[in-house]
C-alpha cells in the first residue's frame, strides 16, 4: 500500500486507537511509516466522557481526555515529519480546550507549526427540553451530547488543519471525514467511506485482536504484544484495501473483517450513522494477499432525521462492588457457603440490583454457566449493589469483612470499590437544531 495516487488510491488512513486507553506506539508506527495520510484515534465512549463532564463542571478549561499529552507527545513529531494528519475525539467534554492544549504541546515540542482545530457542537445540554428522551430524567443531568457526523470535521480538514480534535461524534465519521474530500461525489462512495471507518474504528480488533478462529487459532502472546494496527488504502469509489504495516504481527482476512463489520450492528441492512443509513448486506470482502483484504459494496439507504443523544444522569446513592477470595482445597465449597451467608445476611436490606456470584464459576453467564469438570483452586465471591447512600454500602462492606472471621476458613484479599451512580439516558434531537463551529487554537 502507498499513500501516493497509485492504482486508483486517493487516500490512505490508519486506525491508531480504538478506545481511551489504547496503546500509543502503534499509532506512532503508522505515522512514522510515511504510508498514511491520516492517523485516526478513536478514544471516546460514554464511560470516558463522564469523567470529562465531571472535571469540566469544576473547571471550565478542563474536560479533555487526560491521556492527551501522553498520546500526542510522541505522535505529533512523527506525523509532522511525514505530512500525516491526526484526527481524534480526545476532546471528550471540551474539544476547544483540547485544541489549545494540543497547540501548546506542539509549541513545546518544537518543529514546524501545527494548525489545530477543535470541532464544537456536540454539547446539547442547553436544549434538554427539545430532546426526545427514551424516559423521563430522574436525577441531575450532568451532560447531554449528540453524536455528530462529518460536517465539522470536513470543514476543519478543508481549512488545512494538521490536527483535528472533537468530542462526541460517530466513530466512523472520524475516518469518513478524511476521505470525503477525495472520493467520488455519490452516496454509495460515501457509504463505503463510512464502512471503512466502522472497520478501522476499533484499531487492533480487525487485525487479530479479540479474535479466535473456528478451530481455536489465534495469535500468541508475542503477537498480541506487538499487534499491527490497520491501514486502509481507499479508492475514489470508497472501496478499500485493508492491511497492516510490513513486519507487524496480525491477522487480516475475511473472518476478522466480517466480525468487525458486524460489531455493534443491530441491523446490517440499516446501520444508522449521523450522516447516512448504510446497508452492509451487499458488502464484498475479498482476500487479495497475505493480511490484505479488499472491501466494497456498501450502499446508502437514507439519512436519519434525528441525531442520537447520550445523556448522563446523576442519581442519588452509590454503586458498591466488592470481592472476597478463597483458595486451596475446598475453595469452591467455602466460597459457596460464604455466598449463601451473604444472601441470608443481606436479604432484608432494601437495595436494588443486589448480585452475589462466584468469579470463575458463574459471574459472567449466571445460570447458563456449565458445570465444572474439576474444583477450581481459587474462587472469588463477588457482590455488587445499587445503594441508596454510603451507609448502606458500608453495611455491605462490613458483612464482607465479617466473613473473614465469622465465615468459612481462609477468606481474604478483600476488594471494595464505590462509584458514583451515573446512568446513561438515550434520546434523539432534530438534526437541524445541532450545528458545529470550529475553534482554531493559536499556533
Amino acid at each position: 500500500m502507498s499513500r501516493t495516487a497509485r492504482d486508483g488510491i486517493v487516500r490512505t488512513v490508519g486506525g491508531g486507537a480504538g478506545f481511551a486507553g489504547d496503546r500509543v506506539d502503534p499509532a506512532v508506527a503508522l505515522a512514522a511509516s510515511g504510508r498514511v495520510d491520516a492517523v485516526v484515534l478513536e478514544c471516546l465512549a460514554e464511560r470516558t466522557l463522564v469523567p470529562g463532564l465531571r472535571a469540566r463542571r469544576h473547571n471550565p478549561q478542563a474536560g479533555a481526555d487526560p491521556r492527551l499529552r501522553r498520546r500526542l507527545a510522541p505522535l505529533i513529531p512523527a506525523a509532522r515529519a511525514n505530512g500525516c494528519r491526526i484526527i481524534s475525539n480526545l476532546g471528550a467534554a471540551n474539544p476547544a480546550a483540547a485544541a489549545e492544549q494540543i497547540a501548546a504541546l506542539a509549541r513545546e515540542i518544537g518543529g514546524p507549526s501545527v494548525r489545530v482545530a477543535g470541532v464544537v457542537g456536540d454539547d446539547v445540554a442547553a436544549m434538554r427540553d427539545r430532546i426526545a428522551w427514551e424516559r423521563p430524567i430522574d436525577g441531575t443531568l450532568l451532560g447531554a451530547h449528540a453524536y455528530l457526523g462529518t460536517e465539522g470535521l470536513v470543514a476543519a480538514i478543508e481549512g488545512g488543519a494538521d490536527v483535528v480534535v472533537t468530542g462526541r461524534v460517530a466513530d466512523s465519521a472520524l475516518f469518513a471525514a478524511e476521505l470525503w474530500p477525495f472520493i467520488d461525489r455519490n452516496p454509495d462512495a460515501f457509504a463505503n467511506a463510512v464502512m471503512i471507518g466502522h472497520l478501522l474504528e476499533c484499531s487492533g480488533q480487525i487485525t487479530g485482536g479479540n479474535f479466535e478462529g473456528p478451530g481455536g487459532e489465534s495469535l500468541d502472546g508475542a503477537g498480541f504484544a506487538r499487534l499491527g494496527y490497520p491501514i486502509a488504502a481507499v479508492m475514489a469509489d470508497g472501496s478499500a484495501e485493508i492491511g497492516i504495516l510490513d513486519g507487524r504481527p496480525g491477522r487480516v482476512d475475511r473472518l476478522t473483517c466480517t466480525v468487525q463489520l458486524l460489531y455493534e450492528v443491530h441491523d446490517p441492512a440499516a446501520y444508522i450513522t449521523p450522516d447516512a443509513i448504510v446497508d452492509f448486506t451487499g458488502v464484498a470482502i475479498e482476500e487479495v494477499g497475505p493480511n490484505r483484504v479488499r472491501v466494497s459494496g456498501a450502499r446508502t439507504v437514507g439519512k436519519p432525521p434525528t441525531l442520537k443523544v447520550s445523556g448522563f444522569v446523576e442519581r442519588p446513592g452509590t454503586l458498591a462492588d466488592m470481592e472476597l477470595s478463597y483458595a486451596g482445597v475446598g475453595a469452591l465449597t467455602r466460597a459457596r457457603h460464604a455466598a449463601d451467608a451473604l444472601r441470608i445476611r443481606l436479604a432484608d436490606l432494601d437495595t436494588a440490583g443486589l448480585l452475589i456470584d462466584l468469579v470463575g464459576v458463574d459471574s459472567v453467564l449466571g445460570g447458563a454457566s456449565r458445570g465444572l469438570n474439576a474444583a477450581p483452586p481459587e474462587v472469588r465471591v463477588h457482590v455488587s449493589a445499587v445503594c441508596d447512600d454510603e451507609e448502606m454500602a458500608q453495611v455491605i462492606e462490613d458483612e464482607i469483612y465479617t466473613l473473614t472471621i465469622c465465615g468459612p476458613a481462609g477468606g481474604g484479599s478483600v476488594r471494595s470499590e464505590r462509584r458514583p451512580r451515573i446512568e446513561v439516558l438515550d434520546g434523539y434531537i432534530d438534526r437541524d437544531l445541532v450545528s458545529t463551529t470550529l475553534a482554531w487554537a493559536a499556533s
